[in-house]
């Protein structure tokens, strides 16, 4: 959470920067809207665990769940429009997907002996995807005649679509049972979050005509949302979302 809190203030101070930059500049934005198209990365990670009790051979035994999820890659689109001056809103896309391996860990009885219980360690591949839609509400600085800077922010709505290890059957494996196995049963959980973002987009000008501009460019932003996900047998607090970091086309007209 403090990291958040610090990724979120130095991408605000970048932000208020570039927005004293083009108070003092002076800078009006001759363009109607703007389409972004792009790629990139998402730097974040979630970690969630949890345990589930039960009795197996009439003894006490305890299965685990963790999982640790980190950066993946996105594709990016944002389409804005210029409602006042150098004011302008709009709409983004994200999608970012990723896979991990997840440890199913624990202590199972033995069927032959009594009060000598076995480890569980064993891995399994779980996937999580997030899209998320952003509303944006943006002012761009020009920086000459073929460059400008867009320094925005607003709520985002986030879909994590997310797998979990939602029960575990336990096996034999060896003489005499010398080894346990776990048959784990994967779900995908489904669940609606609200967060916020806040980012720059930079644009250089490659090509233009009396209509339309086409060039390149790059953003970094910082969006996040929160909520709870069923694992085992609790619901467990995870963040999606992350700083983002990446480059693409970029028209204007």
């Amino acid at each position: 959470m403090k990291q958040s809190v610090l990724v979120l203030l130095v991408v605000c101070g970048v932000c208020a920067g570039v927005a004293k930059d083009a108070n003092a500049q002076g800078g009006t934005w001759a363009d109607r809207g703007y389409v972004n198209i792009g790629f990139g990365v998402e730097s974040g990670s979630s970690s969630l665990t949890d345990t589930k009790n039960l009795v197996i051979y009439e003894e006490p035994a305890s299965i685990t769940s963790s999982t640790t999820w980190t950066s993946g890659s996105l594709v990016d689109a944002g389409f804005g429009l210029r409602v006042w001056r150098n004011l302008t809103v709009g709409v983004a896309y994200h999608q970012e997907e990723n896979d991990t391996d997840s440890q199913i860990t624990g202590s199972i009885p033995s069927p032959i002996f009594f009060n000598r219980p076995r480890t569980l360690d064993q891995a399994v591949v779980l996937e999580r995807k997030e899209k998320a839609a952003h509303l944006v509400f943006g002012w761009v600085v020009p920086i000459g005649a073929k460059f400008d800077v867009l320094v925005s922010g607003g709520p985002s709505f986030f879909r994590l679509e997310q797998d979990a290890v939602n029960d575990v059957e336990i096996g034999e494996r060896g003489s005499p049972f010398t080894e346990v196995v776990a048959r784990p049963t994967i779900e995908t959980r489904k669940k609606s979050l609200t967060g916020y973002n806040v980012g720059a987009d930079a644009t250089y000008i490659i090509w233009s005509n009396d209509d339309v501009r086409f060039g390149a460019g790059g953003f970094i932003r910082f969006t996040q949302a929160s909520g709870n996900v069923l694992m085992l047998v609790t619901e467990q607090s995870t963040d999606v979302g992350g700083i983002q970091f990446g480059f693409g086309a970029r028209i204007r007209f």
